[in-house]
């Protein structure tokens, strides 16, 4: 980090930021508070030593994901690294474990590392300092999985997935619904698939959903209490999980009880990644081409760079895969647990 990184993330010239450090000339109160900041946040030091580099000419490209863990991310770094060698640049990747307060930090440390710009996916794309830092200086960016109106994003329609998931579940007659998700507060996406799926119940049947919030990093999300109510007379006969992950991590609970998926509980997942395709029965799930998501938010990250005048957002279609661990409705769960 330099005088002249400085200099361009606070808006003005290198000498300003010189006045301002070393308070050797009349500077404009609101000037000086910004260029403080940037100070402030990048951690710069006049007396440091740095190699000569101009801001945003270091190749390489920052990725901010929520988790290396689930391979849905590694598809999508997968797919950002190619597109990015493509046009000569590296990768950084950070990972914040689905840590709402670890977001504005991770930014922080790429800026730092100045890189030509951020892709990124967030908890939610309102009210988040990650994003208004970004913001505030300008920096070229592009979401991932996050839907804005007006920024550079690329996505999948989430709560019209969430739709169709009910409808078709409605149609194999199941009467019994339950939703296991991330923590909303977590991801913006798995509340609006959990709000298309319950406003399909309610519009088309006038039936409602249990909601089941869970740790998305604990290999057992259930709880006691929730556990008990797996198994109880009201459990869902149909469940839909905002991702693969909890898919498989609910499917493997109810077998471990003696529950048939999908003989007796249907179970579909979001995401369609490989993983899901290997166990037996095939998982449920909507297929989303991660991948391509990789490669789009590269070249919507250069256009926001170069201020070109196209299209910012870019929505891509998902295809629902309604067969392995879903079936026609059969009896309630406590029915065959009582047998």
């Amino acid at each position: 980090m330099n005088i002249k990184d400085v200099a361009a993330l606070a808006g003005v010239s290198p000498a300003t930021v010189s006045r301002c450090l070393n308070n050797t000339g009349p500077i404009n109160t609101r000037t000086r508070a910004r260029i403080e900041k940037v100070v402030r946040l990048t951690g710069y030091s006049a007396h440091q030593v740095t190699k000569p580099m101009e801001w945003n000419h270091n190749p390489t490209i920052g990725v901010m994901i929520p988790s290396l863990l689930n391979p849905v991310f590694s598809e999508i770094v997968a797919g950002i690294q190619t597109r990015a060698r493509h046009f000569g640049y590296s990768v950084i990747v950070v990972d914040t474990q689905y840590e709402r307060s670890r977001e504005k930090q991770a930014i922080v440390d790429l800026i730092r590392q100045r890189v030509a710009g951020v892709i990124l996916t967030t908890s939610s794309v309102a009210d988040n300092e990650a994003l208004s830092l970004l913001r505030e200086f300008q920096f070229p960016f592009c979401l991932v999985h996050n839907q804005s109106a007006d920024e550079p994003c690329v996505y999948v329609d989430n709560y019209q997935a969430g739709w169709d998931v009910a409808a078709h579940l409605l149609t194999l007659e199941h009467l019994q619904f339950g939703v296991v998700a991330g923590r909303f507060l977590s991801s913006d996406r798995a509340q609006q698939r959990y709000q298309g799926f319950i406003d399909c119940l309610n519009e088309t049947a006038n039936l409602t959903s249990q909601l089941v919030e869970v740790d998305p990093y604990s290999m057992a999300p259930f709880n006691a209490i929730q556990a008990t109510w797996l198994e109880s007379s009201s459990a869902p006969t149909a469940w839909f999980c905002s991702n693969d992950l909890l898919a498989l991590k609910l499917i493997n609970h109810l077998t471990s009880k003696g529950v048939s998926v999908p003989g007796d509980v249907s179970v579909v997942g979001f995401d369609g990644m490989a993983l899901g395709q290997i166990v037996s029965p095939p998982l449920a799930s909507i297929q989303v081409p991660h991948r391509d998501m990789g490669l789009c938010a590269v070249d919507l990250l250069f256009n926001a760079k170069c201020k070109n005048a196209l299209p910012s957002a870019r929505q891509l279609d998902y295809q629902p895969h309604f067969s392995g661990t879903v079936a026609k409705a059969q009896s309630s769960i406590s029915e065959y647990l009582d047998h």
